[in-house]
C-alpha cells in the first residue's frame, strides 16, 4: 500500500469517527435533522434494539424520535467507545463501536443504563461518508425508578425489558 492509500484510509477513518460524534451529539441535542443528515438517502437499515423498532428510510426517523426521545422530560447521554473500522474500499466501510447509554426521564423518574455495541456500514456519497446500515446490540440494561427517597430496580440483564 502506497503512502498516499494509508493516508487516505486514515482521513476515511477519522471521517468516520466525526460522523458517529456528530451523529451521538445529534441524538442527544434532539437535533432530529442532524440526526436524519447522518444517514445515507434512500434504502438504508436501521434496526435500534427493543421496541423502536426498524426503520428502512432516514425520513422515518422523526417518528422514532417523537415517540420517545423529543420530550422535555427525557434526557439522553450517548457515551461511544473505541471503535473499530475497516475501510473496505474508497466508497464503503464498516464498523462496530461499543456504546454506553444514559437515559433518564424526569416526568416518570425512571433512568435507564444500556451497554452494547453498534454495527455500522458506511457509505461515501458526494464525498461525504453517511451510515446506510446500523444495528444496536444490547449486552446489558439496567432500569431504576425513583420513588420518594427509594430508587428501585425494575430490570436488571443482558437484553432490555419487555415492554410495558
Amino acid at each position: 500500500m502506497t503512502l498516499e492509500e494509508r493516508i487516505a484510509r486514515l482521513e476515511a477513518i477519522e471521517d468516520i469517527k466525526r460522523l458517529k460524534a456528530r451523529y451521538w451529539y445529534a441524538c442527544d441535542h434532539k437535533d432530529v435533522e442532524g440526526v436524519r443528515d447522518c444517514f445515507m438517502d434512500g434504502p438504508i437499515e436501521i434496526d435500534y434494539a427493543g421496541s423502536t423498532g426498524k426503520v428502512g428510510h432516514r425520513d422515518e426517523l422523526r417518528a422514532v424520535f417523537e415517540k420517545g426521545a423529543l420530550r422535555a422530560s427525557i434526557v439522553e447521554l450517548h457515551h461511544g467507545g473505541p471503535p473499530r473500522i475497516e475501510i473496505v474500499d474508497e466508497t464503503h466501510a464498516k464498523g462496530v463501536w461499543s456504546l454506553y447509554y444514559h437515559l433518564m426521564d424526569t416526568e416518570r423518574r425512571v433512568i435507564n443504563h444500556v451497554g452494547g455495541y453498534y454495527h455500522d456500514e458506511y457509505t461515501k456519497v458526494d464525498g461525504e461518508w453517511r451510515i446506510s446500515k446500523t444495528r444496536f446490540e444490547v449486552v446489558s440494561a439496567v432500569t431504576y425508578r425513583a420513588k420518594d427517597d427509594a430508587v428501585r430496580v425494575l430490570h436488571a440483564g443482558a437484553g432490555l425489558p419487555e415492554a410495558r
